[in-house]
Parts: C-alpha cells; sequence; structure tokens
C-alpha cells in the first residue's frame, strides 16, 4: 500500500509488523485525497481477534471515501457511515482517529473514536490534541469533531499505541527536538530544512518510542505537514534531436521534487520521453523543424497529468521505419495509467497521466505472542 503524492501536503507512514503479518497485526491506516484539495487521514486498531487489518482497512475504506468526497465534511461523513454500517460489520470492531487536514490555511478537523488523539510536534515545542471521546466505530455511533491548527513548521501524527497519558507526553517532548537533531539534518542530498526527511523521521522516531515504551508489536504511523505547492512544469524547445537531453533532464528533476515511487516517476519520465521522441522524429519530416511543449501538473487527488504537444503534420504510419511502428506507443502506454493521442491542423498532443504514490516505510520484528 502507497500513499497518495499530494500538491500541498508531505505524507509519510511508518508500520510495524509481527513477522508473521497477516491475521497478527491489529493496526492499520490510510490517507484518502479528497477532490477539494484536503486529506483525510486515518488511522485505527482493530478490536476484533482474528480479524485482518488488511481487511477493515479495506472496508473503511470503501464506505468512508465516498462519504467524504461527497460531504467535503467530517461531521456528514461520520454520521452517514454510522447510519449505513452493519451491527455485524467487522468496521464495528475497530478504533479510530481521522483526521481531515486543509494545506492552505493548515485548519483540522479530527475525531477519536475509542482511539488515541493525534499530537502536533514542531522544533521545540509539541503539544498532544484533545481527545473527542466515543468508542469503537458502530451504528449511530455519537459524532464528536474538534478543531486544531497546523503551522507551516509543525507536523501531525496520528499513531497507534498503548502508553500511558504522561508516557505519551514524554514521547511528545522528545520528537519536539527532532527537527534540530542530526535525523533531520542533510542526507542523500537533501537540504537541512526539507520537510520531506522531517516527516519521515519523525514517523520512524514515534515508532520507536512506542517500542520502547512498551506498545505491542504491530503499530503504524502517520505523519503530515503543509508545504509549498508545486509549480506545473511548462517548456517549448525547438523540434530537434539535441533538444531530447534537455527535456528529459527537467521531467527529471520536476518528477524528483514529488517523492513518488521509483516505478511511478520512472514510468512517466519513459512515457513523456517516448512522447517527445516521436514527435520530433515524426512532426516535421521534409519539412522546417517546429517546436514541442511539454507541461507537466499534480492534481489534487494525487494524478499527475503531463502532456506533449507539437505543432507538426505527422505522416501516415507506413512511412515510419520497419520494425518500429508502434514501438513508442506501447512505451508509453506501459508507463502510464491513461493516454489520450489527438490530433487537429494545429498539431498533435498527447496527453498522459499517473496516479502517484509515495512509499511506506515497513519494519518486521519477530514474533511475540500479542496482549
Amino acid at each position: 500500500m502507497g500513499l497518495p503524492v499530494l500538491p500541498g501536503l508531505h505524507v509519510d507512514a511508518h508500520c510495524v509488523t509481527p513477522l508473521a503479518d497477516g491475521i497478527g497485526s491489529r493496526a492499520w491506516f490510510d490517507v484518502i485525497a479528497l477532490s477539494d484539495g484536503r486529506a483525510a487521514l486515518l488511522v485505527g486498531d482493530v478490536i476484533e481477534p482474528g480479524r485482518s487489518a488488511t481487511a477493515v482497512t479495506g472496508q473503511v475504506r470503501a464506505i468512508m471515501a465516498p462519504l467524504l468526497s461527497q460531504a467535503h465534511d467530517l461531521v456528514a461523513a461520520l454520521e452517514r457511515f454510522s447510519a449505513e454500517v452493519d451491527g455485524e460489520d467487522p468496521t464495528c470492531a475497530t478504533t479510530v482517529c481521522v483526521a481531515i487536514v486543509d494545506p492552505i490555511d493548515g485548519d483540522v478537523q479530527y475525531t477519536t473514536c475509542g482511539h488515541p488523539p493525534p499530537m502536533v510536534v514542531a522544533a521545540g515545542r509539541a503539544r498532544i490534541l484533545r481527545s473527542t471521546g466515543g468508542g469503537v466505530l458502530r451504528r449511530n455511533q455519537p459524532v464528536r469533531i474538534e478543531t486544531a491548527h497546523l503551522d507551516r513548521d509543525e507536523v501531525l501524527l496520528l499513531h497507534t499505541d498503548a502508553l500511558s497519558g504522561p508516557a505519551r507526553l514524554a514521547v511528545a517532548g522528545g520528537l519536539a527536538e527532532l527537527p534540530n537533531s542530526p535525523a533531520g539534518a542533510s542526507t542523500a542530498g537533501r537540504r537541512s530544512d526539507d520537510q520531506s526527511a522531517r516527516t519521515s523521521e519523525l514517523c520512524r522516531a514515534t515508532a520507536e518510542e512506542m517500542l520502547r515504551g512498551g506498545t505491542r508489536d504491530d503499530l503504524a504511523v502517520l505523519a503530515v505537514q503543509s508545504r509549498p505547492g508545486v509549480p506545473e512544469l511548462d517548456m517549448t524547445v525547438k523540434a530537434l534531436p539535441s533538444s531530447l537531453e534537455t527535456v528529459r533532464e527537467a521531467v527529471g528533476d520536476w518528477l524528483s521534487g514529488l517523492r513518488s515511487s521509483i516505478e511511478d516517476g520512472a514510468g512517466m519520465a519513459l512515457a513523456v520521453g517516448e512522447a517527445m521522441a516521436n514527435a520530433v522524429q515524426h512532426a516535421f519530416v521534409g519539412a522546417r523543424a517546429g517546436s514541442v511543449t511539454v507541461t507537466a501538473k499534480l492534481s489534487v487527488d494525487g494524478v499527475l497529468a503531463c502532456s506533449v504537444r507539437d505543432d507538426g503534420h505527422w505522416l501516415p504510419r507506413a512511412s515510419s521505419r520497419p520494425g518500429q511502428a508502434g514501438r513508442g506507443l506501447r512505451l508509453m502506454a506501459r508507463g502510464c495509467d491513461r493516454m489520450v493521442i489527438s490530433r487537429d491542423p494545429g498539431g498533435t498532443v498527447v496527453e498522459l497521466s499517473r496516479r502517484l504514490h509515495h512509499p511506506v516505510s515497513r519494519a518486521v520484528i519477530a514474533d511475540r505472542v500479542l496482549p
């Protein structure tokens, strides 16, 4: 399971599972990108013995995701959720903390259904948000919502744990100094003020503190922080072979800032590169070379949309070199989720899209008897 790559938020997760994963793991999490640019973060603990956390996550998402997307309001979504869920449904056997974060103004809505409340951590300060009370998810569950505000330098942490209140306060206090510690320093070419490193390291540090504090083997931590919006890529070059490397480097640099998985980034880079190469090779045969415009934009729901537009006139496919016809199209289709090619008197445009995912940090530990 990967995390959505969002233009206004850094999101990281760290989970620890027993060596024999599956039924033994009761901690679960999810991140749902909403159409208005906000994100819903969910962390929970399965209560019912023998119930798979993976199954519960899927069932909660299947009900909750469309409700959040339609209602755009946590209270309305939870009220409809509690009205729809069957009393025998396994979602009734899980605690959950749900937080909706707005990357523009930093507003947070959250609720804790029998689950620990979130923590907010920044350099030199930390606080645990108030619990909304309530019990596990069930039919006609009363809905109570709290609100909070995230400053730009603050990270919201949702977590599963079995720590007492004082112990959790001690954990929060220790984490408050992490952004100034070597864990936040430059690594692998990252700047010391890189927010992505901060959320990632905070996830790992929280998990480690929870394990040291006596929590059970399986756990999950989610961290989110606002980040500057991702600017669109928009470049126009001459349709010459010498422009291919220029475009590949620019697209690669732009994609590297998104923090998507290697597979997602490499796939889209390949697709755009092939579309550019096809335009150079086929759009201006027997004519003066024109121009090619390459654009890329990350939407609020984590879908990357790229386009490669030329102002030439393609010759029929029969003019292609033997054995080469369609090869570029196959490579482009392999690197994206959706490809649309349209032609008009002004030229040809290739539109490519792919939903991006950010990897989840995972740790596996030897089995112990879970309490």
